[in-house]
């Protein structure tokens, strides 16, 4: 009875010093390779990127996932557990799951999620493959550069008409001066300039004969259609 009361007194001492392992919560794997942890466990991961602090391990690592041939791997490897409890969230690209080992696991593909529940050594390892996307980031740099190049060329060509005008400007008349000023707002038929000038028909024959003689303007069309626009 003795012995008995001696073993019970033991066990009573040393069994709350006794507890069971565990590692529990999340872990992300996204399309660039890194693998985020969100995860509760009292034994620490040396997994380099990932921090501990009361239990919850958290960061970003790129150590455990690989690429090749267009199969994605992931592992992890760390000590024995009494409990293991781990949601695994796949890339929102998820295509298939190729291969899992090393742990007992249930795979809700819908939600592109895998639920490791096990005990033991954690040994665990899975690959899995990605639908494939197209990058158009190119097609938008060469819209971007055509975009800028046409605006240069446009800015230029306004700039060289400028100073053209600029510097042919003290040669031609006041009447001729107001018509390129119409101009410079859009391409307008004869009529219409001549109309909203209130310029005499002869003499308005006279001022685009010269502003087309000083290659100022351009005429294009027959008879009273003709349009006329800044050369």
């Amino acid at each position: 009875m003795k012995r008995i009361t001696t073993v019970l007194l033991v066990a009573f001492i040393f069994l709350p010093m006794v507890s069971a392992s565990y590692i529990s919560g999340d872990i992300y794997l996204y399309e660039n390779g890194e693998t985020r942890f969100n995860i509760e466990t009292d034994v620490p991961l040396d997994i380099e990127g990932l921090t501990s602090q009361n239990n919850k391990i958290t960061g970003t690592t790129s150590d455990l996932i690989t690429l090749q041939k267009g199969t994605w791997s992931f592992y992890l490897v760390s000590e024995n557990y009494d409990d293991i409890f781990l949601d695994i969230h796949f890339p929102s690209s998820l295509s298939s799951i190729t291969e899992v080992s090393g742990a007992q696991n249930i795979i809700y593909i819908d939600n592109k999620i895998m639920t490791i529940i096990d005990s033991g050594q954690l040994d665990f390892s899975l690959s899995y493959k990605l639908k494939q996307t197209t990058n158009y980031s190119w097609v938008i740099w060469l819209i971007l550069i055509a975009a800028v190049a046409i605006i240069y060329l446009i800015i230029k060509r306004l700039r060289k008409r400028k100073e053209r005008l600029e510097h042919i400007l003290p040669l031609i008349s006041d009447q001729e001066k107001k018509i390129l000023d119409l101009l410079m707002k859009k391409s307008m038929r004869q009529k219409e300039i001549r109309k909203q000038l209130d310029i005499p028909k002869a003499s308005f024959s006279r001022y685009i004969a010269n502003l087309e003689k000083k290659k100022l303007i351009l005429r294009e069309g027959e008879g009273k259609n003709k349009t006329v626009k800044l050369k």
